[in-house]
């Protein structure tokens, strides 16, 4: 659960003088249980001043909303802080969309461990698609213009959707997939519209780009870029030349590099700076709960 931290019971830094009197007015769970919540929530503090200022562009507003924390009970010696994978959970497999959103978890988890990545749901469409092959991954080329990357180098859902349209590695039958050669569809929308916005795979073979030669390996997912065809020729129109037929643009910019499994370093340090901050506020927090407890009990 390397994007939050589970806390057990830890009582070595307290005697077991003070342990047997807490067990002996009945109070040893309830002073455990708050100790642990309130160190888990300084753990929590300590990750959002230590962890979120080294995201890049900053954290986003959905990022610090994952940042929580679970609170111990005296039927559940356990407390937890950090970053949740989805709703009411703390682990799962990270980059798996649930709802509106990739929960912070799966995110900030791959970036506390490091390790190989796993594929993300647009991956898989283009894999089932056969735009990409089954081993392969896609990441923003973020040296050209094929695609608008933010200041924390993501690409907005909507263009990772437009791009499975484009490639219509949407579901069989989606009524989002583009549609093929020219004119309009059921639904009204015509490849004209398509020509403005489109991405195509580039495969190449031997070292040179090639669209249709057998074998030819997927290199990157690219967009459509530069001037369109001069229209108006061919048959029918009394011009010579060879008849427009979808008006695509006839340049591209890399918009996706096609590559092998990324695999990323450990950059977030979540566990060593929650585990750091858990340790030193419990036994403080234990004792003062002890206190009050006698203090109670002497005042009435």
């Amino acid at each position: 659960m390397a994007g939050g931290v589970a806390f057990t019971v830890d009582t070595s830094e307290i005697s077991r003088m003070a342990q047997g009197l807490a067990r002996t007015m009945g109070q040893y769970e309830w002073i455990t249980a708050r100790a642990m919540t309130t160190a888990a929530k300084a753990s929590r503090e300590a990750i959002r001043r230590e962890i979120l200022p080294h995201v890049q562009g900053g954290a986003t507003p959905w990022t610090q909303r994952g940042l929580i924390v679970k609170f111990a009970s005296r039927d559940d010696l356990t407390a937890m802080a950090g970053f949740q994978y989805g709703e009411g959970k703390w682990t799962d497999s990270e980059f798996s969309r649930k709802g509106s959103g990739i929960p912070a978890g799966r995110y900030m988890g791959i970036n506390a461990r490091g390790g190989d990545r796993r594929p993300k749901g647009t991956e898989l469409a283009l894999r089932r698609a056969g735009a990409i092959r089954s081993d392969q991954f896609i990441t923003p080329n973020a040296k050209g213009r094929g695609v608008r990357i933010d200041n924390r180098g993501n690409v907005s859902g909507g263009t990772y959707q437009q791009v499975l349209s484009r490639l219509r590695a949407l579901p069989e039958g989606s009524s989002q997939n583009a549609p093929r050669g020219r004119g309009a569809d059921s639904r009204g929308r015509s490849a004209k519209g398509r020509a403005a916005t489109d991405y195509f795979v580039l495969r190449r073979a031997g070292g040179r780009p090639s669209r249709w030669e057998l074998g030819a390996d997927p290199s990157a997912i690219v967009a459509r870029a530069g001037r369109g065809p001069k229209g108006g020729t061919g048959k029918g129109s009394g011009q010579r030349g060879r008849p427009q037929t979808v008006g695509f643009k006839r340049g591209y910019r890399v918009a996706f590099n096609i590559t092998d499994q990324p695999n990323y370093e450990r950059r977030f340090p979540i566990e060593s700076v929650a585990m750091r901050e858990f340790r030193r506020v419990f036994p403080r927090e234990w004792g003062a709960g002890l206190e009050r407890e006698l203090a109670r009990r002497a005042s009435r």
